[in-house]
């Protein structure tokens, strides 16, 4: 059997003004349910581009809105998943909605979590070392402006 080639995704990491990070729970129509991840999904042949569709995949997920120019890449980790931190966005978190595709909620639940809250969680595929990047390159901005 010969195994399909890996999706390309996009994740964005979203930081508070109190240095905490917007995490998202998986549904129950996951079969990884329960379990805590940062926004973020597979990019469609539909989006123009990586930037694209991780903005895309942000909305769909938590109904918030970032531009391309507030989007900054962080890192390429595995082959195929990109990690952006978004310096500003605008609108309410709110996982309820469907997603467009499916129609099913993917998502039940949402919480701004700091870095060492994240570390304490026992189900969750979130790289720490990925939320300290985002929280420097952060600070860095902040320190530059």
């Amino acid at each position: 059997m010969q195994e399909e080639d890996p999706k390309t995704a996009g994740i964005v990491v979203c930081i508070d003004e109190d240095d905490k990070f917007l995490i998202i729970r998986r549904s129950d129509i996951d079969k990884r349910c329960g379990q805590w991840t940062i926004p973020g999904g597979h990019i469609d042949d539909k989006d123009k581009s990586i930037e694209a569709g991780a903005i895309r995949e942000l909305k769909e997920e938590t109904n918030l809105t970032c531009s391309r120019a507030n989007l900054v890449f962080l890192e390429e980790a595995k082959p195929d998943k990109f990690y952006f931190w978004a310096k500003k966005w605008s609108g309410d978190v709110d996982v309820s909605m469907p997603n467009p595709e499916t129609g099913l909620i993917e998502h039940d639940s949402y919480k701004w979590a700091s870095i060492n809250d994240i570390k304490d969680i026992d189900h969750s595929e979130i790289p720490i070392y990925l939320l300290e990047k985002a929280l420097e390159t952060s600070e860095n901005e902040q320190n530059s402006s």
